[in-house]
């Protein structure tokens, strides 16, 4: 059954500004007058906010790519089902911070190539695809030190080195080359708000 909303969702290495830019977009819109809801990837519904916790901890059971793998879809799937379908389903915007395009750039990698899994697991489990995706880029530098100056820095970030962190960003480039219709990247170290405006423009032309 085709949903009345839109689900929009923000990708990129942490530091490249997605918290702000999803709390603009959504204030935004809302002076325009549409319906918002925010949420982030993992969690955004109770079950998937305890999988949150346990995932952040993850150096502490030393999983394998896969069980981390399965555990990032068994959140997701719970994320759909109980937050942002609904949503949609009654017109709302979601507007998420994260989805499976982070999965696609962080755990594809290592010893096993999980990324045959990952579109199995999205299609056929997930049956859910943004209808717009702001990849937002800033060099590894600038991650780094926004990064390390917050009480709670990405996990996924800060064990990375300066070469890993520039490959992450090229493959999150990559998706726009893949997903052209959908993913539009945005470089923020401009400034918050000029990239704001440019994320509103081209919200508001998917809207029309």
């Amino acid at each position: 059954m085709a949903y009345k909303g839109k689900f929009i969702t923000f990708e990129g290495i942490d530091g490249a500004g997605k918290s702000t830019q999803v709390k603009l977009l959504q204030q935004n819109l809302n002076r325009k007058g549409f319906d918002c809801i925010v949420t982030r990837e993992p969690g955004g519904s109770a079950g998937s906010e305890k999988l949150r916790k346990i995932l952040v901890e993850k150096n502490k059971y030393n999983w394998s790519n896969l069980t981390e793998l399965l555990l990032f879809f068994a959140a997701r799937k719970d994320h759909v089902e109980k937050t942002i379908l609904p949503a949609l389903y009654d017109g709302k915007i979601v507007i998420c911070d994260r989805f499976t395009d982070s999965t696609r750039v962080y755990q594809s990698q290592g010893k096993q190539d999980l990324s045959k899994l990952i579109e199995f697991l999205q299609s056929k489990i997930i049956q859910l695809d943004p209808d717009l995706t702001f990849i937002l880029r800033v060099n590894p530098e600038v991650s780094l030190q926004r990064t390390n100056s917050r009480q709670e820095g990405d996990w996924r970030v800060s064990s990375l080195s300066s070469e890993r962190l520039m490959q992450v960003i090229n493959d999150f480039t990559a998706l726009t080359k893949q997903y052209p219709d959908r993913c539009f990247e945005i470089c923020t170290e401009a400034g918050p708000e000029e990239s704001a405006q440019k994320i509103l423009q081209r919200t508001m032309e998917m809207l029309k």
